[in-house]
């Protein structure tokens, strides 16, 4: 991790760098940054005035906007339906461009087919307690036990991390991440900096990318664009973080936003 990140207030140096960068790409995160957090995933919804906003970006001549999650592509897709938006899923598994061209960043059949046998295994013994949730991305599995009571968390977390241990063991390359009340096996190398900087292969050097975020997850892109572009962790309280800046919930995410775009027009 590096220095202390700064708050995100716009003086007059940020702003000449905003309105002098010839095109602005926004890589966002959705839950946490864009919406905040749900017990359960299904229930983080956007607003209106969010998907008019990003609407707006997206028209811009001179913006591109991506979503960065580790939700599934279809779910981002489905909760965000804007023509002209990339979507990066499943922690970079999963990319569809502006274009709506759609490509895959892991080996779809070994995945796919070790994620649903682990599912098998794990869900009896979680399905039997009480605030437990596993979520299927098909390339990707995470148990979430925000609703869960605290005694219950540990041995949730050792039951996950044995259950993807014996994976491991077979030589299937799977690795395993922690975030907010959430515990998450993915593929190996699979990472949103390096789905990040391939949306950002076709761009021309003047493109200032802006990357926020608020999860463990989002430190991998933080570190991919440290050096190229802005890096903004999104937390109510100061973290270590590789983010050069920081702003303090999803509230304060939308007031930039609405601001950056003011500034464009």
């Amino acid at each position: 991790m590096t220095t202390p990140p700064q708050p995100l207030w716009l003086n007059s140096q940020l702003e000449r760098f905003f309105r002098t960068a010839s095109r602005l790409f926004l890589c966002l995160d959705y839950d946490g940054t864009l919406v905040p957090i749900a017990p359960r995933p299904e229930e983080a919804r956007p607003t209106a005035a969010l998907l008019t906003l990003l609407s707006q970006f997206v028209r811009h001549p001179h913006m591109k906007v991506a979503v960065v999650s580790g939700r599934s592509l279809a779910d981002l897709r489905a909760l965000l339906p804007i023509d002209g938006m990339a979507y990066i899923g499943t922690h970079g598994g999963e990319i569809c461009t502006a274009a709506g061209e759609t490509r895959r960043l892991v080996l779809s059949g070994v995945t796919a087919m070790a994620i649903a046998r682990l599912r098998q295994d794990i869900a009896p013994a979680f399905l039997q307690t009480p605030g437990f949730f596993l979520e299927d991305k098909h390339y990707a599995l995470a148990l979430h036990y925000r609703l869960a009571r605290p005694e219950d968390e540990e041995w949730a977390i050792r039951q996950f991390l044995a259950a993807v241990q014996e994976y491991q063991r077979r030589g299937i390359p799977l690795e395993v991440i922690h975030g907010k009340k959430v515990v998450e096996v993915r593929p190996i190398g699979v990472n949103k900096g390096k789905a990040v900087q391939s949306l950002l292969e076709s761009e021309h050097r003047t493109t200032l990318p802006i990357y926020i975020g608020d999860d463990l997850t989002d430190e991998e892109a933080f570190q991919a664009l440290n050096g190229r572009g802005l890096t903004v962790l999104v937390a109510d309280f100061p973290q270590p973080t590789a983010a050069r800046y920081t702003l303090r919930n999803p509230q304060e995410v939308l007031r930039f936003l609405s601001f950056l775009l003011g500034l464009r027009s």
